[in-house]
């Protein structure tokens, strides 16, 4: 996946620390936190009150887009969030949960329940909506929407992806909204931009505002 294949480039070229939200520019803080709210569960965000994040920043090169990473603990998990501009990546540390010590038969229900906990109703309905292969192991992928090409979703609750990658489960959500038509600039996210957390506004633009329609 080219998600997975950016945010691996961008680890072999390092992540800057942030001393808090302020060092992250405002129009990509503000989209963070609109899909925070939009993807997570109640009491699963990384933008929750109080709680200790320790939060990175991958800036743009020829190789990698601009990357924001979160790390936080939240009922008795490790999380760790990368962000892009179209995608988020959550990785579930092994050692809060190895799917692979599992027996073969527990693995698709613990999966389950971890996704009904972490993400918003909307998208994991019942903790059951993946279609899980009959074998989960190491390298292994699923979705809740296979046939369907991340490219052309009409929404981000149309499609959410996991695996296990490097013995670690991860899951996969995409940044989509019924309005947009592709995914935005991945290499200008940290830099003050154009906003896509909501539609935008169109004018007439020949119109004056103050112009009436004629009374017949």
């Amino acid at each position: 996946m080219k998600w997975l294949d950016d945010i691996e480039q961008a680890k072999s070229e390092g992540f800057d620390d942030l001393e808090g939200r302020a060092d992250v520019p405002g129009q990509a803080l503000a989209e963070s936190r609109h899909w925070a709210r939009t993807l997570f569960a109640q009491g699963m965000s990384p933008y929750d009150a109080g709680r200790p994040v320790r939060r990175a920043v991958h800036r743009a090169t020829k190789a990698a887009p601009d990357l924001l990473r979160h790390e936080y603990d939240v009922d008795d998990l490790h999380l760790s969030i990368v962000e892009g501009r179209s995608f988020a990546l959550v990785v579930v540390a092994r050692a809060s949960l190895d799917v692979l010590a599992l027996p073969e038969e527990e693995r698709a229900p613990a999966i389950a329940r971890i996704a009904k906990a972490l993400f918003h109703p909307v998208c994991v309905s019942g903790g059951a909506c993946f279609r899980f292969p009959e074998r989960i192991e190491e390298g292994t992928f699923f979705s809740t929407n296979p046939e369907l090409d991340p490219r052309l979703l009409g929404a981000w609750q149309d499609r959410l992806d996991a695996g296990i990658r490097g013995g670690e489960l991860v899951f996969l959500a995409y940044k989509r909204l019924p309005w947009m038509a592709g995914f935005a600039d991945p290499s200008s996210w940290l830099r003050e931009g154009e906003r896509i957390d909501q539609k935008p506004r169109f004018r007439f633009p020949f119109r004056s505002s103050r112009s009436r329609r004629k009374k017949r």
